[in-house]
């Protein structure tokens, strides 16, 4: 199995990976993990899941110190093809997936924000305005002239662009877009630009005062809906995608694998989701 980079690490990792792939139906354990797993897990796949997934599998190594989980990126395109080949226990996915050898599993619901510097004098956009900015290079109110995108495996460009009613046959829009591998870059680039909008998932305003979101309307004659929380959990603001994972649905899944999903599930995990700025779901 290919090995990712490993971000957080537990204390006890040469224990975890003697274990190794192979002993994982040997492990077991209660709905939240429990005594005795041990192992490891390798997820890749979305930039926009990964720093939740972080903090999860962070938690879930502390309460069980013989397990080592590696969370990678490279975008929602390669969590899914990387699960497909059986590369890794769980890919990561910020979109709709529909593959015939694949199970998908929602994890939460992330609003997508429309973020400009915090200097910018723009303060709510309708869907229009953002779709024309991105499409036909219309500036926003006259001010927001530029646009930045994700790049082409990005499950958050994939929503944005269903959300915002961005087709195929628009593509030739991203000829000289800039395009970015990770929201990171995203965010560096809005924050060093007064006029120019870009899309990131909700958690990424947490904190950060040298940007803002755009209030959303999505028809002219609508009310703009602030970017939080609680207002994509009551249905007014509308930029929302899932979270999902996703694995290879002929190989299954290892009892320590089931044991995190459990774990992300579980009250421990749903506070986590929602510390991040996340919205829970009920278990498909």
């Amino acid at each position: 199995m290919n090995k990712f980079v490993k971000i957080i690490m537990s204390g006890a990792l040469a224990a975890a990976m003697g274990c190794g792939m192979a002993a994982l139906t040997g492990c077991g354990g209660d709905e939240t993990g429990g005594e005795g797993l041990s192992g490891e897990l390798d997820i890749s796949g979305s930039t926009s899941v990964n720093p939740l997934m972080l903090l999860l599998a962070d938690a879930f190594e502390n309460e069980n110190p013989d397990v080592s989980i590696n969370v990678g990126a490279g975008g929602s395109s390669a969590g899914i093809s990387d699960a497909k080949q059986g590369k890794v226990d769980f890919g990561m996915a910020s979109k709709e997936v529909d593959e015939a050898d694949l199970t998908t599993v929602q994890i939460a619901i992330d609003g997508i924000a429309l973020i400009v510097n915090s200097a910018c004098t723009v303060t709510e956009v309708t869907k229009d305005e953002v779709y024309s900015l991105y499409v036909d290079h219309t500036a926003v109110q006259g001010t927001v002239a530029d646009a930045v995108s994700r790049d082409a495996s990005s499950g958050t460009r994939e929503a944005f662009e269903e959300l915002i009613g961005i087709k195929g046959s628009d593509a030739s829009i991203y000829d000289n877009m800039p395009e970015f591998s990770n929201q990171g870059l995203v965010v560096n680039e809005i924050e060093s630009n007064n006029n120019v909008m870009g899309y990131v998932s909700l958690e990424a305003l947490a904190g950060n005062s040298k940007i803002k979101g755009l209030n959303y309307k999505a028809t002219a004659d609508a009310t703009a809906v602030a970017p939080t929380t609680e207002n994509v959990k009551n249905g007014s603001y509308t930029l929302s995608r899932p979270f999902n994972l996703v694995y290879n649905t002929k190989n299954g899944l290892s009892e320590l694998a089931k044991a995190f999903l459990d774990f992300i599930f579980s009250e421990e995990g749903a506070a986590i989701i929602a510390a991040n700025g996340q919205i829970t779901v009920e278990r498909n």
